[in-house]
């Protein structure tokens, strides 16, 4: 297994790239040539260091954000994510849901028609569990425990004939010395299509899981049965490598939520908002801006103004709007919102 270990993705991101691109193993899945590490181990120190600002590879910070949103509400619906992101609507089996949905997998995992006890009788119901609350349980009364963890592969689902079949198998927690350490497996993991976006959303999932245990994040570790990068990106992942360019985090964001009831709070108002400026081009520019301002959490409230923004600039809308809801812009995402969306052309 190769090892890497980083104080940051953004630090990381580039050694990653260059020594998959100059030593990884060639292969060809379904006929695609492909550079290939298997397994490997990335360890990231500071989670909260968790986004790559690079100007070659632009992430999409509004999908990214709105896919951690999609994820929280459990969500598995097509419409809702191909709306930032066009291409998952490819992976749906049925136009309507995606079979792999990680939000639907972590918080309404299907186990199936079950016979459970009722009262003085039996019934028989499809059984759905919130493995993130049961995880969070676990931890809270046994802070040592080694039991949490969250399944996302389902053999009923994943075996069967899908086009989305889940990258991530499982997610685990532990607390040590007093602080949240997270590890997640994977069996699969595009460098450059999926690697930054899963990292920022696993990570959010051990800085909310810390926050309601109220304890620190500790370390997040990335293990990965195939890390690859596609042939086909290898000049524009060198011009990454090249890039250098000006590291984001001089302070990092706390996003941590102090209770179960302030985290569904938080997540009922910022979904609001994310719902009617994705499906509403006309919606009211104040009423929105009040909503924001509901959210009392300054880095939530952040996401909720990307959202709204990544929206309101879909549909055109006039740039002055634009610049009233970035006022309520304050994380690390400020500048960059500031310089990708300042003007619509």
């Amino acid at each position: 297994m190769k090892n890497y270990e980083f104080e940051s993705l953004e630090e990381g991101y580039p050694i990653l790239l260059k020594d998959l691109i100059e030593n990884g193993s060639k292969v060809s899945p379904r006929g695609i040539p492909t550079r290939e590490f298997s397994p490997v181990s990335i360890t990231i120190k500071n989670p909260r260091k968790r986004f790559i600002p690079s100007k070659v590879r632009k992430l999409n910070i509004g999908f990214m954000i709105a896919e951690l949103l999609w994820i929280l509400r459990g969500s598995n619906s097509v419409s809702e994510i191909s709306h930032y992101n066009k291409n998952w609507a490819n992976f749906s089996d049925d136009g309507v849901t995606l079979n792999g949905a990680y939000g639907d997998r972590i918080f309404k995992y299907n186990c199936g028609i079950r016979q459970l006890a009722v009262e003085n009788d039996t019934e028989f119901m499809n059984v759905k569990i919130n493995q993130f609350e049961e995880a969070y349980k676990l931890l809270k009364s046994d802070p040592d425990t080694r039991q949490a963890t969250i399944v996302l592969f389902n053999p009923y689902y994943d075996y069967a004939d899908t086009k989305d079949k889940p990258c991530t198998n499982l997610l685990r927690f532990k607390i040590r010395n007093n602080k949240l350490i997270m590890t997640t497996f994977m069996r699969s993991n595009d460098c450059n299509l999926g690697t930054p976006y899963d990292i920022f959303n696993f990570t959010m999932l051990q800085e909310i899981m810390a926050g309601l245990l109220g304890i620190d994040v500790g370390e997040y570790i990335h293990i990965v049965d195939s890390f690859h990068m596609y042939e086909r990106d290898i000049n524009w992942m060198t011009d990454v490598i090249n890039e250098n360019p000006e590291l984001l985090y001089g302070k990092t964001y706390d996003y941590r939520l102090s209770s179960m009831n302030e985290f569904s709070q938080m997540l009922r108002t910022i979904s609001k908002i994310e719902d009617i400026t994705r499906t509403d081009k006309n919606v009211d520019l104040n009423f929105i801006d009040n909503e924001i301002k509901k959210i009392e959490n300054l880095n939530w409230r952040s996401y909720a103004a990307i959202i709204a923004v990544y929206n309101f600039r879909k549909y055109r809308r006039k740039q002055n709007e634009l610049d009233i809801l970035k006022q309520n812009i304050t994380n690390e995402y400020k500048q960059l919102i500031i310089e990708r969306y300042n003007q619509l052309d």
